[in-house]
């Protein structure tokens, strides 16, 4: 076979992978699942509205650990790892970030590099941004407009969980909070 009726051929066999996967994604399993993702989204959101930084760090750790589980190839699996490490460092950071004066030692060992706005970038804020990227980057991938809806809940969870971390850091170095309320130490 030639090179034109080759690429014929894969044209032809493309279209019929397509219908075929139309056909899959409307199977009653199939609209069951998308159904399911869409009550998966409305508990997301509500974690949000709770700004509970453990919680939604605890919400990504059970994602992560399924995530994990049923990864269908090497490299999702080696971006989890770190992912579930880094998120071992985050725990670790939010527990600190309770004792201010433990906090305030830790924080003054980081160099003026890893701080923005005073701020220590540690293990949890290093997390979220990481976490973050590990996301956008499943966003980029194949997947259900309802799949990307809560990849894109997830995201904005790490956001309302950093800013939350954010104001316990200036509370636990005894810095002033923008939105009036008064930090001391």
């Amino acid at each position: 076979m030639g090179k034109t009726g080759l690429l014929f051929k894969l044209g032809s066999k493309l279209n019929d992978d397509w219908e075929a996967y139309q056909q899959k994604e409307n199977t009653p399993e199939a609209i069951a699942f998308q159904n399911g993702l869409k009550d998966t989204l409305g508990m997301y959101k509500e974690l949000a509205e709770y700004q509970d930084p453990e919680a939604i760090l605890k919400a990504e750790q059970i994602a992560l650990i399924q995530e994990k589980e049923f990864a269908n190839s090497a490299e999702m699996v080696n971006s989890i790892k770190p992912g579930l490490t880094q998120l071992d460092e985050a725990r670790q950071s939010l527990e600190l970030v309770h004792d201010s004066e433990a906090y305030h030692k830790a924080a003054s060992t980081y160099a003026g590099k890893r701080k923005q706005g005073g701020l220590p970038l540690d293990g949890f804020r290093k997390f979220i941004k990481s976490h973050q990227a590990r996301l956008t980057n499943r966003l980029k991938a194949d997947g259900s407009h309802e799949e990307k809806n809560i990849l894109r809940q997830r995201k904005a969870n790490l956001k309302v969980a950093n800013e939350a971390y954010i104001k316990l850091q200036k509370k636990a170095l005894g810095m002033g909070n923008a939105k009036g309320m008064v930090m001391t130490r």
